[in-house]
């Protein structure tokens, strides 16, 4: 019974120790832990002392440059030795100066690698100094670090100066294609560069809707009346509803057949609308080749099924325009016959109504039961303007009655 109690009291000592054992590996784990969730704390007060000093040094030298004052920006410069924009004013004071800011900009492209607007000033000033190798060379690299608007411009711009034709228009393309807003100076440029309509089209206008628009509207402002109908038919192409109003108020500037056509209307060939019928092209109304009714004081327009009415309160104009039409389709120098059908009521013989066609006229005659009437007229060129036109008889007071109107049209030529 002795022997066997010592191995137990042997065992009760060996537990004894391993427990001691683990208790202070267990207390060295936790100081290790302690010590690192210290040092950490340290680390992280650190490293927000370090972000509040910089904080308040970047403030600082920002309230300097502020001051936009050749000490405020020292001063920042001295706070912020590497900031591009204190040595952009750096450089730009510089110049004002005198100086050459050109090592001034060189350090900025050295602290900015992916910046364009650095470079783009070397080039220009390597330009001024005559070295237009140089200067090209800058312009090209900073369009390698930025393909926006402003990189492709300007060396269309250099390139124009240069007289390097070729490579002005790949570049003003370049640039229209990534153009926005007003682009009235680029357009100007083009036509600095060439007078020629049909080449400033195909080299420098992209197939870019807005660009198109921005365009074609530059030139009817700008009243090149050659250079219309190529950017209209260009537009067209695109066939966006919104440029319609565009579209249209080019074809009433140049006429355009093949345009009135583009546009979905058929192609003129004497009078449009014979009988005032409803377009297939609505947008078409008051354009080109189609009827324009004038909006006249005391007249009153009315369409109804194949008769247009006309209606005079009295109180119109003793003279005043009252239909228009460009009639298309026609043959330089082929004599014409003008055919209509017209009643009236309340209105006596002399009407005082008249179609116009260039220097020919022909009256309508009053009467309550349709009756026809013709004109001859010989055309000077492939399209003519054909007017209703009231003017007061000598003798009576303004008319008022009203007129229909049907069956307008052209016989071929003889």
């Amino acid at each position: 019974m002795a022997g066997a109690a010592r191995p137990a009291t042997e065992n009760n000592k060996q537990e004894r120790t391993l427990l001691r054992t683990t208790a202070v590996s267990i207390r060295s784990v936790d100081l290790k832990r302690q010590e690192i969730l210290v040092l950490f704390k340290c680390i992280t007060i650190l490293a927000l002392t370090a972000a509040a000093w910089w904080s308040i040094q970047f403030a600082y030298a920002d309230a300097e440059f502020r001051q936009r004052t050749p000490t405020g920006l020292g001063r920042a410069i001295e706070l912020e030795p590497e900031n591009g924009e204190y040595l952009a004013a750096l450089a730009l004071q510089a110049e004002y100066a005198g100086q050459d800011p050109t090592p001034l900009f060189e350090e900025i492209v050295r602290l900015n690698p992916r910046s364009s607007a650095p470079r783009i000033r070397l080039g220009l000033a390597a330009e001024l100094r005559g070295d237009a190798n140089q200067a090209e060379r800058w312009l090209q690299e900073a369009y390698s670090v930025d393909h926006q608007f402003e990189t492709r411009w300007t060396l269309a711009n250099f390139y124009f100066r240069q007289g390097r034709s070729d490579n002005f228009w790949t570049w003003m393309r370049s640039a229209l294609e990534m153009s926005y807003g007003d682009r009235v100076a680029a357009f100007d440029l083009c036509w600095q560069a060439s007078d020629n309509a049909p080449e400033i089209l195909s080299r420098a206008i992209p197939d870019r809707r807005e660009v198109v628009a921005s365009y074609l509207a530059y030139v009817l402002s700008h009243h090149r009346q050659t250079a219309i109908a190529g950017a209209a038919n260009k537009l067209a192409r695109i066939r966006s509803v919104e440029d319609l109003p565009l579209l249209y108020a080019a074809t009433d500037a140049v006429l355009d057949p093949d345009l009135w056509q583009a546009l979905g209307n058929p192609r003129p060939n004497g009078i449009t609308h014979p009988n005032f019928e409803k377009p297939n092209v609505v947008a078409s109304v008051g354009h080109g080749f189609d009827w324009r009714i004038a909006d006249v004081a005391g007249v009153a327009h009315l369409s109804l099924d194949g008769v247009h009415r006309i209606r005079f309160s009295g109180q119109q104009p003793e003279s005043c325009e009252l239909l228009r039409q460009v009639v298309g389709g026609l043959r330089p120098g082929a004599a014409y016959t003008l055919h209509w059908e017209a009643r009236t009521q309340g209105i006596t013989s002399p009407t005082g109504l008249t179609w116009r066609i260039d220097k020919n006229a022909g009256e309508l005659a009053a009467g309550e039961e349709w009756s026809s009437g013709q004109m001859t007229f010989t055309a000077d060129s492939d399209h003519a303007a054909l007017v209703l036109a009231y003017r007061r008889p000598e003798g009576q007071v303004r008319t008022e009655g009203q007129l229909d109107l049907r069956q307008v049209i052209t016989s071929s030529p003889k």
